[in-house]
């Protein structure tokens, strides 16, 4: 059955109903009283996450609140971060939000639940397993070579749709293989309308819009169906080769899966496989275009640490030559790692985690009441000035200052945490490297506009830049 129009499976930790601050006689931290009915879900939906920094300043680390008649908590504090994402895991579920993603994804690593959960994360350990990273990094090169060389100085790139077509390119490579081109512009079309549909419709009880007859809430489903399709056909394709499914050393991530075996030999079923690619398309190309726009724009706003990027770059023997770099070259990159360090931490691309309590549970010291929602949001916590003094300025020398190390837990949390942490972490950061260092040894950007050097934030699923991002190109050599 497709995601859409699938029940919520029943192996699933049945959710306790929903909990009204008005009438609830429990212990709850601090928050703003009644207000104007509605005002406070417009101001919500229209900036959510400066909605949410708001609260943190007024309230405190710990605030309640009440969204479409239903409490929710913002926990902020780092403690109380960890205690959600980490220490108590298993007494919450995804929450608001997601039962939108599942329509799209459906019971894929993103959006699953235990037991399905900790059985996929098992099985799919192995594609990401470090000794693969290398064949992944060649195609990650020669996929950047080949965006960079359709540049020219005095170009206006639209580096948002450029970073996005890009890393859709990459994960469309490593998936399926280069045959899988083809369906770039439709997985990319479907993909944004589902996004913005999940997005807007994502608090609770806007679910029933979906039956509106309107165009704009039929294209919703439209395009999760259309996503379906296309990974169903690609599965198709995969299967139709002599001894897919067998090898489980498949170049490709989509032969690995159909090859994976769990400790008692079960396979993924194909529906399983298709959520799972669906996941990995999501979570391998949006994200990551996300981060590498901000950071062209942080880096374009901020000469000295560009100067600083560009000598790094140029000092790579992988780069100078036009080969791929090993993962230990591309890695060790002090100056592109602190950028997108300071980036993430910026402009997060996962950047609120919505939980659901199963059960009353002490967080940190706060009562949370079963059937609550959670929300935990890293826009909020990276810029809490006691860990991260002068919090909105982009500065990533204040990874020299104080290492991530020396953070406490769950101060800064960009990939989630716990068996929730995202399994293609080293994916990212070893593509966002390269990305990164490429572009920097062969061109510099400036914002086509000086009086707007960044972005607007266009915060939906993910953390967004508005718009194209134009920049101007510019050589150096």
């Amino acid at each position: 059955m497709r995601a859409f129009t699938a029940p919520r499976p029943e192996a699933y930790a049945p959710v306790p109903p929903p909990l009204r601050r008005r009438g609830f006689d429990g212990p709850l931290p601090p928050g703003p009283g009644p207000g104007v009915p509605g005002v406070r879900l417009a101001r919500f939906l229209a900036d959510t996450p400066g909605f949410l920094l708001e609260l943190h300043r007024r309230h405190g680390d710990a605030v309640t609140f009440e969204l479409n008649r239903q409490l929710f908590l913002g926990l902020f504090a780092p403690a109380m971060v960890d205690g959600v994402l980490v220490r108590h895991t298993r007494s919450f579920v995804k929450g608001v939000g997601f039962e939108r993603m599942r329509k799209v994804l459906g019971e894929g690593l993103l959006t699953n639940e235990e037991p399905i959960h900790l059985r996929h994360r098992r099985m799919l350990q192995a594609p990401f397993h470090r000794d693969r990273l290398d064949g992944y990094a060649a195609t990650m090169a020669e996929a950047t070579a080949g965006e960079l060389d359709r540049w020219r100085p005095g170009d206006i790139v639209a580096s948002g749709p450029r970073m996005m077509a890009l890393t859709l390119d990459i994960v469309a490579r490593t998936l399926f293989g280069t045959d899988a081109s083809a369906h770039s512009a439709r997985i990319a079309t479907s993909m944004e309308v589902a996004i913005d549909r999940i997005e807007r419709t994502m608090l609770p009880g806007l679910d029933r819009l979906d039956r509106l007859p309107l165009p704009w809430f039929q294209a919703f489903p439209r395009a999760a169906d259309d996503l379906a399709e296309v990974a169903e056909e690609l599965i198709a394709g995969r299967r139709a080769v002599p001894d897919a499914g067998v090898d489980p050393h498949a170049d490709d991530l989509l032969g690995l899966l159909l090859a994976l075996r769990d400790e008692d030999g079960s396979q993924l079923s194909d529906d399983e496989v298709r959520d799972e690619v669906l996941t990995l398309i999501l979570s391998g190309h949006e994200t990551t275009a996300n981060v590498l726009t901000w950071a062209l724009s942080y880096l374009a706003a901020h000469p000295d640490t560009r100067a600083a990027l560009e000598s790094e770059a140029d000092a790579q023997a992988w780069l100078a030559e036009g080969r791929a770099p090993s993962v230990e070259e591309a890695m060790d990159t002090e100056v592109a790692g602190r950028v997108l360090l300071e980036t993430m931490r910026l402009a997060p691309p996962v950047w609120v985690a919505p939980r659901r309590a199963l059960e009353d549970v002490e967080v940190a010291g706060v009562e949370v009441p079963g059937g609550a929602h959670v929300l935990v949001s890293q826009y909020v916590t990276h810029r809490d000035p006691r860990w991260f003094p002068d919090p909105d300025r982009f500065d990533p020398d204040r990874w020299l200052r104080t290492p991530e190390r020396e953070l406490p837990r769950g101060a800064y949390v960009p990939f989630g945490g716990g068996n929730r942490r995202c399994l293609g972490e080293h994916f990212a950061l070893l593509e966002s490297r390269i990305i990164l260092l490429a572009v920097a040894h062969r061109f510099r950007l400036a914002p086509s506009d000086a009086r707007r050097p960044l972005p607007e934030a266009q915060p939906r699923a993910t953390y967004r830049p508005r718009g194209p991002v134009p920049m101007r190109v510019q050589a150096r050599r």
